[in-house]
């Protein structure tokens, strides 16, 4: 039989120190109804029902707080995991982090870990910043790790240009770039360029070379067999000038000397390029040039810078014409 107790004031009830109120619904579960606010004074509340259902949409923890942050330094969910070790959700005063909107270093921030303090793992689907930037790690010297992942580097193509990709992906791409993808050109500069541009038959149509630039000037060409250094071409064992009547100069600074470690053979005049039997007297110093000999029997003739033009003679030639003069 249902009873009604009614008062127009307060109602208490009262057992002795440390006693115990016990609502009793019976056998069968029952419900324990309480139509205005609860307040629990006592230190510790358990709730030992197999399911809690709460329809405030945000619950308070810390209540009460009146430092700046929370004193104790962390507060949050405590989850018991039976023989293992429980689990945390909390909120954290003393972590550092970088806030990408105003470019300020703050602290506080939530961390998962275990009771021993030992940090675990969250799974998502996704991360939202609201639009702005995704800081990861923020202090010290750790790296952003896909390890655990099936080979994560070739899957990056599959999922399109926002993939991010990971050193072995990079790695990969510009190996295998390399052996697929002919560079042609290095270059430098923006105004008076320096760079090294290779040229190939097969692309060209052209005779394949290498062209060196430095700032704006070609000084050195590379083609089959053949090398242009400045105004210098090097065929074979041949060194010449390429430019037309340009005089090739061996020099030695200083007090050093031009030294020829073998035999000296001057090739007869003209030349291939030069119709001229005799050479034109030089500005300075004489020429040395090789032609039908003449009396003097070597044929080998100088023409120096006073335009003085003879030939060298032999030594049997020198004696001979002594005597008769």
């Amino acid at each position: 039989m249902a009873k009604k107790i009614t008062t127009s004031g307060d109602y208490t009830v009262k057992v002795a120190d440390s006693g115990t109120i016990t609502l009793d619904t019976g056998i069968k579960i029952g419900q324990v109804q309480i139509t205005g606010n609860l307040v629990v004074n006592g230190e510790q509340t358990i709730v030992n029902s197999a399911e809690l259902n709460i329809n405030d949409n945000i619950i308070v923890l810390n209540a009460g707080e009146t430092g700046i942050g929370v004193t104790l330094d962390e507060s949050g969910i405590r989850i018991e995991r039976g023989s293992l070790a429980d689990v945390q959700f909390l909120f954290n005063e003393n972590i550092v982090w970088n806030d990408p909107v105003s470019n300020l270093t703050k602290t506080g921030a939530f961390v998962l870990k275990d009771e021993a303090g030992g940090n675990i793992g969250l799974e998502v689907r996704s991360i939202s910043t609201g639009g702005g930037d995704l800081f990861l790690i923020n202090a010290g010297t750790g790296v952003v790790s896909v390890s655990g992942t099936n080979n994560y580097e070739t899957q990056v193509d599959s999922h399109g240009d926002d993939a991010l990709t990971n050193k072995k992906y990079v790695d990969d791409k510009i190996t295998n770039s390399l052996l697929s993808v002919n560079i042609k050109k290095i270059r430098d500069g923006a105004i008076t360029l320096t760079d090294v541009v290779a040229a190939d038959v097969e692309t060209t149509g052209q005779p394949s070379n290498v062209k060196v630039t430095v700032d704006g000037n070609n000084n050195v060409t590379f083609h089959p067999g053949l090398t242009e250094l400045h105004d210098l071409r090097i065929f074979d064992s041949t060194i010449e000038t390429f430019v037309s009547s340009s005089d090739l100069t061996l020099s030695a600074p200083g007090t050093g000397s031009v030294i020829i470690d073998d035999q000296l053979h001057i090739l007869s005049t003209p030349s291939p390029d030069d119709a001229t039997v005799d050479p034109t007297a030089p500005s300075d110093g004489l020429k040395l040039y090789v032609k039908t000999p003449g009396i003097g029997k070597t044929g080998l003739f100088y023409v120096n810078s006073s335009n003085v033009r003879d030939e060298i003679l032999s030594k049997n030639r020198s004696l001979l014409l002594s005597m008769i003069f």
